[in-house]
């Protein structure tokens, strides 16, 4: 199955992944209808919304306006409801995804946007903080965090990840610092490199990711 779904969904993975909207839909609508979403993360030993769930814990109270950003599944929503976080919005990509993330009962809300379109549909200031895992490789440029910055209140928090090899091969931390000499944010906390996919085919030990906690000021 796993290596199945790679195959039918090759523009969301490794070195040739997409940052095209409707092919991301498309990808992400197709694996949410093979009904094994979350049993094959669970098999590629994902645990980025654990992790990144424990990180926002120490940043982000838990009675927080927290939106949940390309929510998946909600895979990182249900890890957050369990660390008592009950003010949780979701929006993703993909309605086949929603469907199944509006089931899990972490959401108050879920609704479907392409974030690769400015502005989001939401209020500057509207949220304390925005979790942002598993999906910033699907954007070329750092807009979208300057956006998420946007509707987040000043002080608040930006949880988010990203693939090491992009980190790495793309110069990514100089975009992160951009948005820091302009007086956007300012990090608080960064990882090292951490196990992503481990048993997914084509990631293993080869493609890692980095959790990191900007504040907006």
């Amino acid at each position: 199955m796993a290596k199945d779904i790679i195959d039918e969904t090759p523009e969301i993975w490794g070195k040739e992944y997409s940052t095209d909207s409707s092919t991301v839909e498309r990808d992400y609508d197709t694996f949410a209808d093979t009904g094994s979403y979350d049993e094959t993360f669970d098999e590629w030993g994902y645990v980025g919304p654990q992790t990144a769930a424990a990180i926002a814990g120490n940043y982000v109270a838990t009675d927080s306006r927290l939106l949940d950003a390309a929510c998946g599944s909600g895979l990182t929503g249900t890890a957050l409801k369990n660390l008592g976080y009950d003010n949780i919005e979701g929006i993703d990509i993909s309605s086949h995804l929603l469907e199944l993330a509006g089931k899990t009962g972490a959401y108050r809300k879920v609704q479907q946007v392409d974030m690769q379109q400015f502005p989001l549909p939401f209020d500057d200031g509207e949220f304390d903080a925005v979790n942002f895992i598993g999906a910033l490789t699907y954007f070329e440029t750092n807009e979208i965090l300057r956006e998420l910055c946007r509707i987040v209140r000043s002080g608040g928090h930006i949880v988010f990840s990203q693939r090491d090899d992009i980190m790495r091969d793309g110069n990514y931390d100089r975009k992160l610092d951009e948005l820091e000499a302009d007086g956007t944010w300012a990090r608080v906390f960064g990882t090292e490199p951490m196990p992503y996919l481990p048993n997914h085919p084509e990631y293993g030990e080869e493609i890692k990711v980095q959790y990191f906690v900007y504040r907006v000021v």
